[in-house]
């Protein structure tokens, strides 16, 4: 009789490697929100994938910050919480950047609080052979990872590779959760998918916080959304609605089409801009 084999991986790394592009892979569909901007993930994500007798607990976590000025207590708390209950650590790297002395720091703290790490490198694509080599052989000089992978989480390459070998360092338990689920509620989805198209269509225009609130009215054919986009000036307010309202249009039509093919399911989605200093996030 087979024994099942369960497991808790956290996906760690500086802001904008790709950690939350690799997890979407495994899942082969959004499971964190994907910007060019960094620290858009503001929350831990625990997505849960069983793949024959084994379940890995997959937990996305904001990038390390170096940066004062990107400096936020419950973040980096995040990072570091429940490292006792982690079975395995991604760091991922892009590859196409250089590190400094603070984050060879970062990284050594966070690598040696994990019983067992692997190395990401990530984006290979934009990197050569000559370059990626040599960040293989520097890194592990440096850091006792117990694998190394070279992956492009964007353009799908070599992530069956370290798929089967998360599996195959996974150990023997049973399962945490009955079947595959993520402890994320459908209103978190929403804010998030509604959140992702505000960053890439307003790019540098808005702080990297916008909160969101989420309200569901559940029909036989339709899911009706009301979605409250709190923001702490008129300016942002402005910008965030733009000329006649052609911003927030864009941003909620580009919204209800992920979400409707998220949940496969017709959706109206109205969304309004409001001035608020609380934080109202969902």
């Amino acid at each position: 009789m087979k024994k099942n084999k369960c497991g808790k991986i956290l996906i760690s790394g500086f802001p904008n490697a790709g950690k939350s592009t690799l997890l979407n892979c495994f899942f082969k569909h959004k499971m964190s929100i994907v910007s060019s901007k960094a620290q858009t993930t503001n929350k831990d994500i625990n997505a849960i994938l069983n793949f024959k007798e084994t379940q890995m607990i997959f937990i996305d976590t904001p990038g390390i910050v170096t940066q004062k000025k990107y400096f936020n207590k419950e973040i980096s708390r995040s990072i570091n919480k429940n490292y006792e209950s982690i079975d395995l650590n991604l760091f991922v790297l892009d590859v196409t950047k250089k590190l400094d002395q603070n984050q060879t720091d970062s990284m050594k703290k966070l690598i040696k609080i994990h019983r067992k790490n692997f190395l990401i490198l990530n984006k290979i694509d934009l990197s050569n052979k000559e370059k990626i080599l040599y960040a293989v052989k520097f890194l592990n000089n440096i850091f006792k990872f117990s694998e190394t992978f070279m992956v492009s989480a964007k353009k799908k390459k070599g992530l069956k590779l370290l798929l089967n070998k998360i599996i195959s360092h996974i150990p023997y338990r049973d399962w945490f959760y009955e079947k595959n689920m993520k402890n994320e509620n459908i209103n978190y989805i929403v804010s998030e998918i509604t959140r992702e198209k505000i960053f890439r269509l307003l790019n540098k225009e808005l702080p990297y916080v916008v909160n969101i609130k989420t309200d569901l009215i559940h029909e036989k054919e339709i899911l009706r959304i009301f979605q409250r986009i709190f923001v702490r000036k008129e300016s942002q307010k402005a910008i965030l609605i733009g000329k006649n309202g052609s911003k927030i249009k864009d941003i909620g039509s580009r919204a209800r089409i992920d979400i409707e093919k998220k949940l496969n399911k017709k959706v109206f989605l109205d969304i309004k801009v409001l001035k608020n200093k609380k934080n109202h996030e969902n």
